[in-house]
């Protein structure tokens, strides 16, 4: 659709301005962003920025003309249209906003210290545009975002800096689970727990000692969540400042271009061009069990309990159980972890997660990989879980955790008629976002992702992980917008458990690249061989390369110790730019880091480690 350039009002008392100069001609290509004129008040000369991408299809007014605020002053063709109609129309005199007409510019530049110069003011003046007619596609919204997770608000946030007319829709706080029960708030829990550990089990070694050690267990939740509430105010600083425009409630897609918002009992229906659905995902239950939030918790209980349980017995060993074991575990809950696979974190490298069950095993925590959970109970103390396979038994605790997985957060989402579809409860898109519906696109853990099957990652799963969906939702609106065409490696995502060890990974594991018949080079650097891992007292684990054996291409990055979770973007931007092991060893890397692992490692993989 076509989108008009107008005349914005730059102070409460501006009525019109001049335009001093086109830095563009008809026919350029322009990019949302990017001063495309200057303009005159009575005040000042300022760079004029347009808000959408695509063909200065026409220019109405001329250099040196005076417009009146609101009036069209140049035509950008976005899409399929011809410019060359569009400039034969406004030739003739249209003056009807197209759809989706650009505001006036609400940012600009500081002044210029001295104008440029004016041509005459004989100029022919425009007449005045008509009052905008209420005509199909001429929409509310340039953007409606249904939810307000890191998917959602990173969506309306970008869309904000590319001038679009934004509307945000979340039901609860802005964040998501994410930023309000999940990845900032479990971090402090786990930092905290990592010092409580510390002086429990290390204190001597540092040469601390102590009479007593209490815990005051509401203290730690009070910590996190004021971490959240801060954070989230931090999202709510942000819309006002791109002019995002947020409404509590619940959204509904009724069709192509058209939401409704659903806050109790009243609703409303609003209209956009385009529509971006990121409504995230909810614990997943086990079958023929409810969840109460009292005995039977999700992850979003297990973080704010009213009181610190005795014990608690954790379902699914993956990331979210693996984190809630370690810090439960470190404030002295005694923790039993249940897994139906062969290993804690089943998804990682078989290395990794030994030494993980090691680690936890000598923490006294209760792991029981290889087994099913038959039955869940509630009890007048507790719940009771019925366990078979190969550590069978009942299990009694105050609470059980269920961290299975994930679902889409689909529910109320689709209206009666809008025919969008959905595969396993997930919206289907395409390699771009794409739903079958027009114009309407989804991201972030809601999503199942379909390749063709010819192509590489043909049936490969959406991975559910923050900041997958953040890079989507920016993805998305960028490339909607006309700003830019890239895309994601679904193939090189980074992965973090941040128990104690941290565990960090991407690519292929050493199990699976062998199971491809890829020729490899592997390796490993211990932490015991690191100065660095020494001094801090935190020893365990070690640094693992998959490497090509032919060209040196990185193929998989497998770490388990102190700080492996910020180490691993090294890794990342490695693999981005396609370095080999020999460009990793011979990037100097400070001394004495953990980054030095890496190097190191590489170093093992091609025959030059130093120090091991």
């Amino acid at each position: 659709m076509p989108v008009e350039i107008t005349m914005p009002q730059l102070s409460d008392t501006m009525t019109e301005g001049t335009v001093v100069k086109w830095h563009k001609k008809e026919g350029d290509k322009i990019r949302g962003g990017e001063e495309v004129a200057e303009i005159e008040t009575d005040k000042a000369t300022m760079p004029m920025e347009a808000f959408d991408s695509g063909i200065l299809a026409v220019i109405v007014a001329r250099e040196g003309q005076k417009v009146s605020v609101g009036q069209v002053i140049g035509v950008i063709a976005t899409g399929s249209e011809n410019p060359a109609e569009i400039k034969k129309k406004y030739a003739a005199g249209a003056s009807s906003p197209a759809p989706g007409a650009q505001k006036p510019a609400a940012q600009t530049a500081a002044p210029k210290s001295a104008p440029a110069p004016v041509a005459p003011a004989s100029a022919p003046k425009p007449a005045a545009s008509p009052a905008p007619a209420a005509k199909p596609g001429n929409y509310q919204f340039d953007i409606v975002v249904i939810g307000g997770g890191p998917a959602g608000y990173a969506a309306a946030i970008r869309a904000g800096q590319l001038k679009k007319r934004v509307l945000c829709i979340e039901m609860e706080t802005l964040g998501g689970t994410c930023l309000n029960w999940g990845c900032i708030p479990t971090k402090a829990l786990l930092d905290d727990g990592a010092f409580i550990r510390k002086l429990r089990l290390h204190a001597a070694e540092h040469g601390v000692t102590y009479k007593d050690l209490t815990i005051d267990f509401s203290k730690l939740i009070s910590r996190s969540r004021a971490i959240a509430d801060k954070l989230s105010k931090g999202i709510e600083h942000l819309f006002s400042k791109y002019e995002v425009k947020r409404e509590m409630g619940v959204g509904q897609v009724l069709a192509p271009h058209r939401v409704k918002i659903t806050n109790g009992a009243s609703s409303r229906e609003v209209t956009a061009d385009h529509i971006i659905i990121a409504t995230g995902a909810k614990a997943t239950p086990i079958p023929n069990v409810h969840f109460d939030g009292k005995k039977i918790i999700t992850s979003r209980e297990a973080m704010n309990l009213p009181k610190q349980p005795k014990k608690i017995a954790i379902i699914g060993a993956g990331a979210i159980g693996c984190e809630f074991a370690d810090f439960y575990n470190s404030v002295g809950t005694e923790v039993v972890i249940v897994e139906m696979l062969d290993h804690l974190l089943p998804n990682e490298d078989e290395d990794v997660s030994v030494l993980l069950e090691r680690v936890f095993a000598k923490r006294e925590i209760d792991i029981r990989v290889k087994t099913k959970t038959d039955k869940v109970e509630t009890t007048p103390n507790g719940v009771k879980l019925t366990l078979s396979g190969a550590k069978p038994g009942i299990v009694e605790a105050d609470v059980v955790l269920i961290a299975i997985g994930v679902s889409a957060n689909t529910n109320g989402l689709i209206g009666p008629e809008s025919k969008l579809e959905l595969f396993k409860g997930r919206v289907k898109v395409d390699p771009k976002y794409q739903t079958n519906l027009e114009n309407v696109w989804a991201v972030g853990d809601c999503i199942s992702l379909h390749w063709p099957e010819q192509e590489g990652m043909g049936g490969y799963r959406h991975p559910d992980l923050a900041h997958v969906a953040h890079h989507e939702a920016v993805n998305c609106v960028e490339r909607i917008t006309g700003f830019s065409q890239h895309t994601i490696d679904y193939k090189a995502i980074p992965g973090c458990t941040y128990t104690h060890p941290q565990v960090a990974s991407m690519g292929l594991s050493e199990k699976k690249a062998r199971e491809e018949n890829r020729k490899i080079k592997v390796g490993k650097f211990p932490f015991s061989a690191s100065g660095r891992a020494l001094a801090l007292g935190e020893s365990e684990g070690f640094v693992k390369l998959i490497f090509d054996a032919q060209y040196g291409e990185l193929l998989g990055v497998h770490m388990i110790g102190e700080s492996v979770t910020d180490i691993l973007a090294e890794l990342v931007v490695a693999k981005k730019l396609e370095a080999t092991e020999a460009e990793i060893i011979e990037a100097i890397h400070p001394h004495p880091t953990f980054s030095e692992a890496i190097m190191e490692a590489a170093g093992v993989a091609d025959g030059r480690a130093i120090h091991l």
